[in-house]
């Protein structure tokens, strides 16, 4: 069996164990990893879904400044990870595209009885 090459040439993941990913899973329930990749150099984030807290900042922020929002609602899921995806603003851009389709990514229906 080949083993998958890691074709990135610097990993940046924050430290994060598989114990802390377990112990997150068993707080939070729902545990999200984003990967996002720049020029090379893979940095990775920990996310979980937020708190009706957070979404009534987010909703309020968002309002007057949208990145104020964006960054609202990072802050209020991120577990851990690379601190450049907050810090780089290519890097947050890429993040929160993804953290937006993993936050929307239940389905739901309405039945008339």
């Amino acid at each position: 069996m080949e083993e998958k090459k890691n074709l990135c040439a610097h990993t940046y993941d924050g430290g994060v164990t598989e114990k802390n990913i377990e112990e997150w899973k068993r707080k939070h329930r729902k545990v999200f990893r984003i990967d996002v990749v720049d020029d090379g150099d893979l940095h990775v984030g920990y996310f979980h879904r937020p708190s009706m807290e957070t979404l009534a900042a987010v909703s309020k922020l968002g309002k007057e400044n949208e990145i104020r929002g964006a960054e609202t609602l990072f802050k209020g899921c991120w577990l851990g990870g690379s601190d450049e995806l907050l810090n780089d603003s290519v890097l947050f851009t890429a993040t929160m595209e993804q953290l937006n389709k993993a936050l929307g990514g239940c389905l739901s229906s309405l039945k008339n009885l």
